[in-house]
């Protein structure tokens, strides 16, 4: 067997999705996004006869001695895919000949986030990253305390309107707010129009994709972004305007991601992964219930990389 590699214009798709079980994260047109942040996709895959026997999809940023690999970027799970038939070594040598690859081209900085089974290779950096996971039943879930309840009773009471964001021309809107709450946080947006331009497209005939919107007469006041994958939502990014808050938008589209899972079977939803030094935001995610859980991440570092990111 050799690693190939390949790009969502020449991966078989119908075998990738076999081997990914139709993941959302790994799929060609989700990985293919970040073409429009100047990332270049990559799909590492071994062979074996006509079955994929492991794959991992990444995106590269940079060029040549500052090239950096992310799977997947931006807490978006990541990591390498076995079949069934994959055995312990042949899993370990397709970890060792990706991270050849990628070493041999030069690459500064390799970060494999979330990856479904613990990585064996002395060249990775291991941590840990808190994310809440809340388990919901098939019939009811009702967040345990009793503030969370009282503003998801507010919001509804004072108007505001929970229905899918699916509508291009409102995409001027929506990135208004992207500004925004970059901005409220001192930051620039981490995408661009033009991605969540794409991630529009897909998501209209992708049921994978849940992208919400609050609307006050008509006035787009907040969106969150979701993504379904493996019987769990992660609900990803959220986007508001402060001069509605008293609305509850937050509150009100994280109801209904409750209520979606539960009509659609969807058995937990985890509220993503926050800095350690987010106390307001994690004990936000805390009075919605669930548990925390701990997330593996792997980083490697050439000699280049070290040194800058020392500094940082």
């Amino acid at each position: 067997m050799a690693l190939k590699i390949y790009s969502a214009d020449n991966l078989s798709v119908h075998q990738w999705s076999v081997l990914t079980k139709n993941s959302l994260y790994y799929s060609p047109e989700f990985v293919s996004l970040w073409r429009t942040m100047k990332g270049r996709d990559i799909f590492f895959v071994e062979e074996e006869g006509e079955q994929l026997l492991a794959g991992m999809a990444g995106v590269i940023f940079g060029r040549s001695y500052l090239s950096r690999f992310q799977s997947m970027p931006d807490g978006v799970y990541g990591g390498p895919c076995f079949s069934e038939n994959c055995t312990v070594e042949q899993k370990q040598r397709f970890i060792d000949s990706v991270l050849d690859w990628l070493r041999s081209k030069k690459t500064m900085r390799i970060d494999i986030h979330n990856p479904p089974e613990d990585i064996e290779n002395i060249n990775f950096q291991r941590g840990d990253m808190p994310t809440r996971i809340i388990p919901i039943e098939e019939k009811s879930f009702e967040p345990p305390d009793n503030k969370i309840r009282k503003h998801i009773r507010t919001g509804k009471r004072r108007g505001a309107v929970v229905s899918i964001f699916n509508n291009a021309g409102s995409l001027d809107d929506f990135f208004k707010l992207v500004e925004e709450t970059s901005s409220r946080h001192s930051e620039k947006p981490r995408f661009s129009k033009e991605w969540f331009s794409g991630l529009l497209k897909i998501s209209r005939d992708d049921n994978r994709i849940l992208w919400l919107k609050v609307t006050d007469e008509n006035k787009l006041i907040g969106s969150r972004i979701c993504f379904i994958d493996k019987s769990q939502i992660l609900a990803w990014q959220y986007y508001s305007d402060r001069e509605y808050s008293h609305l509850k938008p937050g509150y009100l589209m994280m109801d209904y991601i409750i209520n979606y899972a539960i009509e659609n079977k969807i058995g937990t939803i985890n509220l993503g992964w926050s800095p350690p030094e987010a106390e307001t935001l994690l004990d936000y995610k805390k009075r919605w219930g669930g548990q925390e859980n701990m997330l593996n991440y792997y980083t490697y570092f050439s000699r280049l990389g070290k040194l800058l990111y020392s500094r940082r």
